[in-house]
């Protein structure tokens, strides 16, 4: 334990003697294999921002000035991990996620996943909106409503694999693999929401303050973030994807009207919606609104899906 505490010291005192000048001159990244090799229980992360989203609108303006950063920390006992994401303590890193899936009851009816799980919201401290910071992004919000859906007397499954990382190519491609393995073990599941958040262009904090004015409302007192459904019009059924996007959109109009925002139709987009005959893309909020904003829609969304699929007898008893 002294010896942990004493290179703590050491990697203190060394960050805070060396210049920015000489750090900035470490293009061959002497400083950080120096800590890495003297400190092994010191973690270099290496940040590759490459990969984009070639469907994403979210721009990076920070790219150009730096591809990698350094983050410390020292000991087993400060490795961070999730953070708890719910009111009844479940993490999204936790034992209950069995091969990276949550299965609420016996016969789940609903699959939710993530075709790009690394979309996090304005106030992810690893920045870029996109990135596994879990605690900070749409995986967060498909936690919670798991949670409310599963009070409502729904089986659930949640998946937290990542479709999108380490490259958003192909993660279409790979998200249509978890829903067809869940699907082949699970015979009820007969509703699928891809759950997102919108990406834009947020050049300063003008436009960022306009963008989060845009996607959030109040209800009851607390700023939520809104949602919207997305359409693939290059799927076979597209008239039924509509359909479905259309009358939940009612639906919410109907319980919160300044909750929901229009359908939006994507024209060159299949997104999985031939796969299952329930199949729902779901944007909930944008990267200028915050995760806290996020999650607090999970529990109308789920009054909204529930109140609608009982409409439709979709519901098992």
């Amino acid at each position: 334990m002294y010896n942990k505490f004493a290179k703590a010291v050491s990697i203190a005192i060394l960050l805070f003697t060396i210049p920015s000048s000489i750090l900035a001159l470490d293009k061959n990244g002497l400083f950080k294999n120096l800590i890495k090799y003297s400190y092994p229980e010191v973690k270099v992360i290496e940040k590759d921002e490459e990969n984009e989203d070639k469907n994403d609108t979210t721009t990076n303006n920070n790219k150009a000035k730096s591809n990698q950063f350094v983050n410390l920390y020292v000991g087993e006992d400060n490795i961070p991990v999730a953070k708890t994401t719910s009111s009844s303590n479940i993490t999204l890193d936790s034992s209950i996620y069995n091969s990276k899936l949550r299965v609420t009851n016996n016969k789940p009816q609903i699959l939710i996943y993530h075709s790009h799980s690394c979309e996090t919201y304005s106030d992810s401290p690893k920045g870029n909106y996109h990135s596994e910071d879990k605690d900070h992004s749409v995986m967060s919000v498909g936690c919670l409503l798991t949670n409310q859906l599963s009070d409502l007397g729904w089986g659930v499954i949640h998946s937290t694999t990542f479709h999108d990382s380490p490259t958003y190519n192909n993660s279409y491609s790979r998200s249509a693999e978890t829903i067809k393995s869940v699907m082949n073990q699970y015979n009820d599941v007969d509703i699928t929401i891809d759950l997102h958040r919108d990406g834009l262009n947020i050049p300063n904090e003008a436009v960022k303050n306009n963008i989060h004015d845009k996607y959030t409302t109040t209800i009851n007192g607390e700023k939520v973030a809104k949602f919207f459904f997305v359409v693939g019009a290059r799927n076979d059924d597209v008239k039924k994807v509509q359909n479905l996007a259309n009358g939940l959109t009612k639906y919410a109009k109907q319980k919160y009207p300044d909750l929901i925002m229009p359908v939006v139709l994507k024209p060159y987009g299949r997104f999985n919606q031939s796969i299952c005959d329930n199949a729902i893309l779901v944007e909930v909020g944008s990267n200028g609104t915050t995760t806290a904003e996020a999650q607090a829609s999970a529990k109308y969304i789920a009054q909204i899906l529930d109140g609608y699929f009982k409409e439709q007898n979709l519901k098992n008893n």
